[in-house]
């Protein structure tokens, strides 16, 4: 009786702890592979080349503010999700030190209040279905180093 309770107790434990660890999102598909989970979409000849650029400064509330500016592109948050490709509509990825922060739907983004330290930021642009886009193969972003004394 004694074995059969034990391996109960243990067998209940260890699935516990297998279902919380398929639960992390590190053992998911998500956003963390090499082009972050999406595919990559190259802009056909023809299309016009969507461009991005941007800075990071600090307001002075003390936080940091993400200010980008697009060519060839329009945000269209009420398209996210569309499987319907379009190469100059979408919306853009916030990845700082490669963890993904947010999407973005207009120009400004608050980062918020960051520890010291040098922070690694890069905004990509993406179509309704999430997929990077780009040119050649090189994905469209704005990639950023900046420090925060």
């Amino acid at each position: 009786m004694y074995r059969t309770i034990s391996f109960i107790v243990i067998f209940s434990f260890v699935s516990l702890l297998l279902y919380f660890h398929s639960q992390n999102s590190h053992y998911q598909a998500s956003d963390h592979g090499g082009s972050h989970g999406h595919e990559l979409i190259n802009v056909p000849a023809g299309e016009k080349n969507p461009g991005i650029r941007g800075k990071v400064m600090k307001d002075p509330s003390g936080s940091w503010l993400l200010a980008i500016e697009t060519e060839n592109f329009e945000f269209a948050p009420e398209k996210a999700g569309s499987t319907k490709i379009s190469y100059n509509e979408g919306h853009a990825h916030i990845y700082l030190d490669g963890k993904k922060v947010n999407r973005l739907y207009g120009k400004y983004y608050n980062l918020g209040e960051l520890d010291k330290g040098i922070y690694k930021l890069k905004v990509t642009l993406n179509a309704n279905n999430h997929g990077s886009l780009a040119i050649d193969g090189n994905e469209i972003a704005f990639v950023h180093t900046f420090e925060v004394n």
